[in-house]
């Protein structure tokens, strides 16, 4: 199975310790790219390793695979996408992104049908869902304009910066395809 693949103008593509470290940094060091999932903002570039290192090893126990989405031909990364939380007895799994400035609804509606379809065909999963701050609209919107459904908010699911936070809950079945 390849789990690197074409998605119209962009490619999606596991991410390599060694050399994506400088991009996933450059990503994931802006506060309004991780607002919504709720977590801090990286603040060196060692940071990145580490994450590459995390993501490397929760891919090799099947237990999350991230992507790296860039351009086609410039090879700029525009966003990380990835399935996490993967449960392979009820065939489902959690969706988690960041997007740069230039990720915007026409990008994701030329990568997210690629990927889901991946992830339902491919992987077996029947269940996509994301979780991310209640009241992060701009997210909320790409998800609704995608084909993801509301399925409601879960009162203090997460501790961050002191304050318990409220998540949304949206999702993507696998017969939504049709």
């Amino acid at each position: 199975m390849n789990w690197n693949f074409p998605a119209g103008n962009f490619t999606l593509r596991l991410p390599l310790v060694d050399q994506d470290g400088a991009a996933l940094y450059d990503l994931l060091k802006e506060q309004t790219r991780v607002d919504h999932i709720p977590r801090l903002a990286m603040s060196v570039e060692a940071q990145a390793l580490d994450e590459l290192r995390r993501m490397a090893m929760r891919f090799e126990t099947r237990e999350a695979a991230f992507w790296l989405v860039e351009g086609a031909y410039d090879q700029q990364l525009l966003a990380r996408i990835g399935i996490q939380k993967i449960n392979w007895m009820l065939s489902s799994a959690q969706l988690q992104w960041e997007l740069s400035d230039a990720a915007d609804l026409a990008v994701l509606q030329e990568v997210m049908p690629p990927l889901l379809n991946f992830c339902f065909s491919e992987l077996g999963l029947h269940r996509i869902e994301m979780r991310l701050r209640a009241g992060s609209e701009q997210h909320e919107a790409l998800l609704q304009q995608l084909g993801f459904h509301y399925e409601g908010c879960l009162p203090a699911q997460v501790e961050y910066n002191d304050s318990s936070v409220d998540m949304a809950l949206y999702s993507f079945l696998a017969s939504d395809r049709d």
